[in-house]
């Protein structure tokens, strides 16, 4: 949830630095069956009918749904901010892949976002809690959102670098200046081999 924050600063910012919303669907995304399957599997996993009934699979699902949107991120690193994304999705991945496909999350930040340090759920979750045997714990969920403030919630590193990116490709896209970003290393390449380059 604490990406709702950063899309709502990426479309602000872009409109402030004079963009249009409209440029944002000038985006060359590639790979988006991909990316939507891999998000739509983790948005399956998380309900509660399919959460109480995955057991054993729902770590690996939620490895292999994860890798599934790395790769789509991968394949669109040259958009602006994408490369910042990636590495938020990656160290996210370190974290849980260590830990058995559970993302580590901190008892001292639940405790502070609900008054217990128990991950709040008896069904499938991706968090497990901190402990002895935890590996790369400082990757984990150690951050939160304090209530009141909406969508309250713990996070990692790796989400906040995910959250800046994702606003920066926005403010660039709002400015119509994610596609031609993406394409400017193509060119770059083709003029240093000699190769005749297109007249824009």
């Amino acid at each position: 949830m604490l990406l709702l924050y950063f899309l709502a600063a990426g479309l602000i910012l872009g409109r402030l630095a004079g963009g249009r919303v409209a440029g944002i669907g000038s985006v060359e995304f590639r790979w988006v069956p991909l990316a939507v399957g891999g998000l739509l599997v983790q948005v399956a996993l998380f309900a509660q009918p399919v959460a109480a009934r995955i057991g054993d699979m729902g770590p690996p699902l939620y490895v292999a749904s994860t890798v599934a949107v790395l790769c789509a991120l991968l394949r669109n690193v040259r958009l602006p901010g994408l490369a910042v994304v990636a590495v938020g999705a990656v160290l996210n991945l370190i974290a849980i892949v260590s830990n058995g496909g559970f993302m580590p999350s901190s008892p001292e930040a639940w405790a502070a976002l609900n008054g217990v340090g128990v991950v709040p759920t008896a069904d499938y979750s991706n968090s497990a809690l901190i402990g002895p045997g935890t590996l790369f714990p400082f990757l984990g969920d150690v951050f939160y959102l304090p209530r009141p403030i909406p969508f309250a919630n713990v996070f990692s590193i790796g989400d906040v670098l995910i959250g800046v990116g994702v606003a920066y490709l926005l403010v660039r896209a709002m400015q119509g200046r994610a596609s031609r970003a993406a394409a400017e290393p193509v060119r770059s390449r083709g003029s240093r081999l000699g190769l005749p380059q297109a007249n824009p």
